[in-house]
């Protein structure tokens, strides 16, 4: 008998009622209020590499490179030609970037355009999954409006870099909605669109893969059915085959599933890994349920055993969040009861892939952004009361419900402005993440090139006594170096150097130092350990040519001048000009008018 009600209430298709039009409008009139402000914000932390300084989302030209790259395995406008890449793999966002390029170019106002329209197009499809469940349609919108204006979505929505998110949401939701046509048609058009938006979705995201689980969990839950099932292998052997299709690709674009990621970790065993799990799930429910407190990077500091107090309030957030789903579930009626267990496990099931770690924790494993996919499981979830009610407290309950949104708009305004632009973002983000090195070293940088060398000199030390990073001291150098404390920038370098030695521009940046102070030999010698590390860093060799002819080392000289033809061959004008000073200090007359000409001729 369950088997039969819940696949009546899932195989319902809802008509377009003059009530779901009105309930439509007013979640895009919610939706357009909260995020209206974000227009006016910037591109902000990530943004700056992964848009304005990526070559290959400035033209269609690298598509080619976009699909067989990891993320941040790009080509960018700085003296560092191509990134270090990562253990992502998400060439939908760099697709979306580009085709966002070529609309607006460096206008961010329009990508933030686009953010809006995603995050409406995925509440309007929450609404219509709700719909498909058969509630009503003031039930359905509330949960809707919920997700609409939740604070804890901000950051997903505002910041452009969140795109991965919100993207793999909307295509996790199609996806879900497909699968309940297939149900009440069982027709082969929606197994083959649910395996080929699942595709597209692991291209935006991995936590797209967990899209199966949930189908899972719905079939047993609120369908009924056991998954083995021989019927079931129509729709989940193309699912596994289309996930073998994205492993392959993955692995031929990043040289693996998984690298090793550059973040600092700390390490756990076993048992410590479990404790930390349940703390970092509390946490995010936490975050949904009372979201007064966020923060663009929550450092996670993992639990060392039982006795720790954190350890406590996590299971107290999971005890009460079970038993507040326990008592909804026995008012309901037996139809939708299923539906409260389904809306936590697709919470829980969604975040697997942050809350799954084995002997190492990653030090900002708690982002909200990371909430946007599972809120929509909660909110589904904390619909279904409301249309359980009579009618007197149900417009009650209406009413309140419209006031929390109201509120919770008002808070998600206010969040929005965090990403106004990068001073806002990282002063904002430094003061609750004191000890956040990476906020604190990119605060410095903004910081030093709005001129403001005090401050900047404060948030890098600060930034170094939180965790010693190699990039701090490296920014320390040219700000000591412009206020003219020679010593003090000098032992930057080099403690940047000991941290990480392979960083060309720590040596080429100590060089330019040298070079300065007129202490060539010892700029000479920065040089060439930062063109050990890369050969085709252009401006290094013309200073190390200047230097070489300083010193008479003119031999030497003619080679670094010519070492520019052949790594940047657009600078050959002023490479020709440089080796005809040197043709002419070594009184090769012909060879020194012979290259004038031709520096001519390259400018």
């Amino acid at each position: 008998m369950r088997d039969q009600v819940s696949l009546q209430a899932s195989s319902s298709r809802p008509s377009l009622f003059p009530d779901s039009i009105i309930a439509l409008l007013l979640i895009a009139a919610a939706v357009l209020v909260t995020y209206g402000n974000t227009l006016k914000n910037g591109f902000v932390h990530d943004d700056t590499a992964e848009i304005l300084q990526n070559q290959y989302v400035h033209d269609f030209s690298h598509i080619s490179m976009i699909l067989t790259s990891p993320a941040w395995g790009f080509k960018t406008d700085t003296p560092f030609q191509v990134q270090a890449g990562s253990n992502y793999y998400r060439p939908v966002q760099y697709l979306l970037y580009a085709a966002l390029y070529k609309c607006f170019g460096k206008s961010a106002w329009g990508y933030h355009a686009f953010k809006i329209f995603l995050h409406l197009c995925v509440c309007n499809l929450l609404f219509w999954i709700a719909r498909r469940f058969s509630l009503p349609t003031w039930s359905a919108f509330m949960g809707a409006l919920l997700f609409a204006v939740h604070p804890a979505n901000s950051e997903a929505v505002t910041w452009i870099s969140g795109i991965t998110d919100v993207s793999c949401a909307l295509l996790f939701a199609l996806c879900f909605l497909f699968y309940l046509n297939y149900l009440s048609s069982s027709k082969t058009i929606w197994v083959v669109l649910i395996s080929s938006f699942f595709l597209i979705g692991l291209f935006a995201k991995e936590t797209m893969a967990t899209l199966v689980l949930v189908l899972i969990a719905y079939e047993w839950l609120v369908a009924g059915k056991f998954v083995w099932r021989t019927s079931n292998l129509r729709l989940y052997l193309p699912l596994a085959g289309t996930f073998f299709l994205y492993f392959t690709l993955r692995v031929k674009a990043i040289g693996g599933f998984t690298t090793q990621n550059q973040l600092r970790y700390t390490k756990v065993d076993f048992l410590q890994g479990l404790l930390n799990q349940l703390d970092l799930l509390s946490q995010y429910f936490e975050t949904f349920f009372y979201p007064a407190n966020l923060n663009a990077f929550h450092l996670f500091d993992p639990i060392a055993g039982f006795f720790d107090l954190r350890l406590l309030k996590a299971v107290l957030i999971l005890g009460l969040v079970l038993v507040a789903a326990a008592l909804t579930h026995k008012r309901l009626l037996q139809s939708v009861r299923p539906l409260i267990p389904f809306g936590l496990l697709w919470f829980v099931l969604t975040l697997l892939p942050v809350l799954i770690f084995f002997r190492r924790i990653g030090e900002n494993v708690m982002a909200e952004r990371y909430l946007y996919l599972p809120d929509m499981g909660l909110c589904l979830a904390m619909c279904l009361p409301i249309g359980q009610l009579k009618l007197e407290v149900k417009r009650v309950a209406i009413t309140g419900c419209v006031a929390l949104a109201a509120l919770l708009s008002w808070m998600t305004i206010q969040r929005n402005r965090v990403w106004h632009d990068e001073l806002v973002f990282y002063e904002t983000t430094a003061k609750v993440s004191p000890k956040a090195a990476l906020i604190l070293n990119n605060l410095g940088q903004v910081y030093a090139s709005k001129l403001r060398y005090a401050d900047a000199l404060n948030a890098l030390r600060l930034s170094i006594a939180a965790r010693p990073n190699w990039s701090a001291y490296k920014n320390l150098g040219p700000i000591y170096g412009a206020l003219e404390q020679t010593d003090e920038a000098i032992a930057a370098y080099r403690h940047a150097i000991a941290i990480y030695p392979e960083d060309p521009e720590v040596h080429s940046g100590l060089g330019d130092l040298y070079f300065g102070l007129n202490r060539y030999p010892e700029a000479i010698s920065a040089y060439q350990q930062a063109l050990r590390i890369r050969r085709d860093y252009s401006r290094v060799w013309f200073n190390l040519g200047d230097a070489l002819m300083i010193v008479k080392r003119y031999d030497e000289a003619l080679r670094a001048y010519q070492e520019v033809l052949e790594v940047s061959p657009r600078e050959a004008g002023r490479a020709y000009s440089g080796m005809a000073n040197a043709y002419r200090a070594l009184k090769l007359l012909d060879q020194a008018a012979d290259a004038e000409k031709k520096s001519m001729v390259g400018q």
